[in-house]
């Protein structure tokens, strides 16, 4: 129970930290495109872990983490990738953020599906937020826009849309045990009671 609080908590907290990177990028587009590399790298390689991790924890209806082993490499070795060179990824940028926001939308709309299926009300705020995340993902790699600002806070929504889109589920799909108790007249059971207040 301890374990998937902690990964719940910490997920929250990486997809909160690309709501702020986003809405700098937003304001200030002008901000130095080699700090983002660095920070997003960074970031990513936080968030890949702790998606890795939380592939293996024991969410109760396995929805937040379920494609999460894959994507949690492909979030740390991009997250490497920025970090270690981020001069030559600073050209395609906008692509590497695009592609990585139009998986995870894509990804979350199965768990928006998921989550209908197993009768959670909200699901259609994360089908929602998800076609959001795709429409900006692909618009990433497609550049339609002219100019660097108009890119680089393209980017910033995108990266909105990313963190909100996680942090919903983290909220309403990853359900934490609020406590046990052990059942007198059954050997070696317990009854588990569940935060469900959406």
């Amino acid at each position: 129970m301890k374990h998937i609080k902690q990964i719940k908590t910490a997920f929250a907290a990486a997809s909160a930290a690309f709501i702020v990177i986003g809405l700098c990028l937003l304001i200030w587009p002008g901000i130095s495109a080699a700090a983002i590399c660095t920070v997003v790298g960074i970031i990513s390689i936080a968030c890949g872990l702790i998606r890795f991790i939380g592939y293996f924890s024991n969410d109760l209806y396995s929805l937040a983490f379920q494609f999460d082993l894959s994507v949690g490499i492909m979030a740390i070795v991009v997250g490497c990738a920025l970090i270690a060179h981020p001069s030559y990824v600073l050209i395609s940028l906008p692509v590497v953020i695009g592609i990585f926001c139009l998986m995870d939308s894509i990804l979350r709309l199965q768990t928006a599906i998921d989550a209908k299926h197993f009768g959670m009300k909200k699901w259609w705020v994360i089908m929602m937020l998800s076609v959001g995340g795709t429409v900006l993902g692909a618009l990433l790699l497609f550049q339609p826009f002219e100019g660097g600002q108009a890119l680089m806070r393209l980017m910033g929504v995108a990266l909105i849309f990313d963190g909100v889109e996680n942090l919903m589920t983290d909220l309403y799909t990853v359900k934490v045990p609020r406590h046990a108790c052990a059942d007198a007249n059954v050997i070696e059971a317990e009854c588990t009671v569940f935060d469900d207040n959406w």
